[in-house]
This record gives C-alpha cells, sequence and structure tokens, in this order.
C-alpha cells in the first residue's frame, strides 16, 4: 500500500523519526491510527457514561449537593 502525505505531514513525520520518537514513518501512522482509535473507544465510553447518568437523573436517582461533598470528604480522609 502507498500512502501519499502532504508536504507538512512528511516533514512532521521524518522529525518524529530523526528525533528517534519512532523507527520508521510507518510506525509514526501506526501509532496515529491507534490512537484515533483509543479516541473513539473513548467517546464511545463517555458516551455510555453520559447516557447512565441522564437515566439516573430521570429515575430520581441523585445526590444533593451536601450529600456528595460529605462523601469526598470521607475519601479523601481516608486516603490520608
Amino acid at each position: 500500500m502507498t500512502v501519499e502525505l502532504s508536504p507538512d505531514d512528511q516533514k512532521k513525520a521524518e522529525a518524529l523519526v530523526a528525533a528517534g520518537r519512532f523507527e520508521s514513518i510507518s510506525d509514526a501512522l501506526h501509532a496515529g491510527l491507534k490512537a484515533i482509535e483509543e479516541d473513539d473507544e473513548w467517546q464511545d465510553y463517555a458516551r455510555d457514561r453520559i447516557a447512565a447518568g441522564l437515566e439516573d437523573i430521570e429515575a430520581g436517582r441523585t445526590k444533593s449537593a451536601e450529600e456528595v461533598l460529605a462523601m469526598m470528604r470521607t475519601f479523601n480522609q481516608k486516603k490520608a
């Protein structure tokens, strides 16, 4: 497979290889694709957690700010 990079992207990739960050331009591109995949997974996870939170709110499963602050204080005291 052949991939064409813009001159600017080519320079960036070459600089990453020259700096020793990657062994080849192919490795740099692989890392970029992996980062995109991980970002997609994180976004899916975040969407799922937000949806679950909204469902909790709609169902009345919430805590007041005072309750949350008390829970945080307790947590922090246990860590100390």
